[in-house]
């Protein structure tokens, strides 16, 4: 076993060797001294739930694979609800990849194994310099073991906001051909309006109706800005309920607008603006007379603050985010984030999200493409 486990992690460095600098960095780019570690399904991890759905479990997972002189702590991520309809979805998924295989069974196509959400522990280390990605070698091996991966850190990426001048050469008559009047001052400086032909959507279908609520996975919103203050999120159930109560039984108490994971308080303020940035494009008020025009009007922003001041957010915190969106109702989750990293656990979130809501992700802006140009 140890000259197996040695042959890996020297097949594991040649192939890294091999890895472009930038992904060779956000691989080495996790929380220290912690990992993720999903149990198959069917391991007995005493997981119990609290009144509010919240996982629990005494279980000594260190000892069962064999690390207990390692582990300081543990804890079960999510909640019961979205755990068990992520069982159900693996059940579905199982028989989508199977269908498609038999579909095409001459082109090697080979049927994926889908996740859920159960039995995913976060794992702290009594060492915070241990050798976690030695450590996530050693249980991939190990038949309790659906996958184990490093906290990976993901980044909002160098952001600055621009400085918009609303005394523009061009006024929005010039530049767009909407026949629908927008006066917000700025509109003419919103060049993405032009670029993804915005404007030719709002003409002949609508600039929204209000319905749509998108979850802004981010650094947070400043939900008191003029120009977005009329489009926030409301949690209905919590703004009429109780104070210091779970009055809709999610988990979090008084989250009358979302939730900051950082703080772990329901007030998930801006403190990067990046967040702020973002939820602007997507859901401004337009025609108001204040600042710029969203994509869509007449829409509901839930703030989500999944990211540090400092624009880093990791893996577990951002799938629990993202958990929050799609069980809270959430029919776009936006996520202008990214790394060369993959995260199963987000990607098991993700998945579960995919049957309720449309998942927008940052894409093209480091100019590399993704497929055949």
């Amino acid at each position: 076993m140890k000259k197996l486990l040695i042959l890996i992690v020297l097949v594991s460095q040649v192939i890294y060797a091999q890895m472009p600098p930038a992904v060779q960095q956000d691989l080495m780019n996790f929380e220290p001294g912690e990992l993720i570690v999903k149990l198959k399904d069917n391991v007995d991890a005493n997981v119990t739930y609290a009144e509010n759905g919240k996982a629990m479990s005494s279980f000594n997972i260190g000892e069962l694979l064999g690390i207990e002189d390692k582990i300081e702590s543990s804890s079960v991520m999510f909640h019961q609800k979205a755990i068990e309809a992520s069982i159900v979805n693996k059940e579905k998924m199982k028989a989508v990849y199977a269908a498609k295989a038999a579909a095409n069974p001459n082109n090697g196509y080979s049927p994926k194994e889908p996740v859920s959400m159960k039995n995913i522990f976060v794992l702290k280390t009594l060492n915070e310099s241990e050798n976690i990605k030695m450590l996530v070698n050693e249980l991939n091996n190990n038949p309790n073991v659906d996958y184990a991966e490093p906290n990976y850190n993901f980044s909002i990426d160098d952001f600055e906001i621009e400085e918009l001048n609303s005394e523009t050469e061009n006024e929005s008559s010039e530049t767009s051909s909407t026949t629908i009047d927008v006066d917000d001052p700025l509109y003419s400086s919103q060049t993405n309006i032009l670029q993804t032909n915005l404007d030719d959507v709002w003409d002949t279908e609508s600039t929204g109706n209000g319905i749509q609520i998108i979850a802004i996975l981010d650094t947070g919103v400043d939900y008191n800005h003029p120009d977005l203050e009329a489009n926030i999120w409301s949690n209905s159930e919590e703004v009429n309920g109780i104070e210091g109560y779970d009055d809709d039984g999610n988990g979090y108490i008084d989250d009358f607008r979302g939730w900051d994971y950082h703080h772990q308080t329901n007030t998930p303020l801006d403190d990067n603006m990046h967040g702020t940035h973002v939820a602007g494009i997507a859901g401004a008020v337009g025609n108001n007379g204040i600042g710029i025009a969203g994509a869509a009007w007449n829409v509901k922003l839930m703030p989500l603050k999944v990211f540090q001041a400092s624009g880093i957010g990791d893996a577990a915190t951002i799938a629990q985010g993202i958990e929050y969106a799609y069980m809270n109702g959430a029919t776009v989750l936006n996520m202008s984030f990214g790394s060369y990293a993959q995260s199963f656990t987000m990607k098991a979130a993700l998945e579960n999200a995919y049957s309720t809501a449309i998942l927008v992700a940052a894409a093209g802006n480091n100019a590399v493409p993704i497929g055949p140009c």
